[in-house]
């Protein structure tokens, strides 16, 4: 019960972490673009990372200690672990285009 407990509480923590790392580092860029400002710099890990906490925290959140994403014995990925990192995945590609879209549309390259 403890461990389950202990489990979903880290679900929320990541996805309070990638949301603030998500308001600062990828909103916070956009927004200095939207004010005009002539350069703007931001990393490209973020839009790995966020989505990386988002889901995996997620997931915590919503199976708890149940959510058997890797085989420890044979240290691999189990059939859903590999079903979160392709939604990672599709998720960091998604999030790049709809950025890199919104910088398009304000006038930067």
């Amino acid at each position: 019960m403890f461990q389950d407990l202990k489990t979903r509480v880290s679900g929320v923590a990541l996805i309070a972490i990638g949301a603030a790392l998500g308001w600062y580092f990828v909103l916070g860029p956009l927004d200095e673009a939207r004010r005009g400002v002539p350069e703007i710099s931001y990393s490209l890990k973020i839009f790995l990372i966020v989505p990386l906490c988002l889901i995996f925290g997620a997931a915590f959140l919503v199976m708890g200690s149940r959510l058997s994403y890797r085989d420890e014995e044979r240290k691999t990925l189990t059939l859903t672990g590999w079903i979160l990192f392709g939604l990672i995945a599709l998720a960091t590609a998604a999030g790049f285009w709809w950025f890199k879209e919104q910088f398009s549309a304000l006038g930067y390259m």
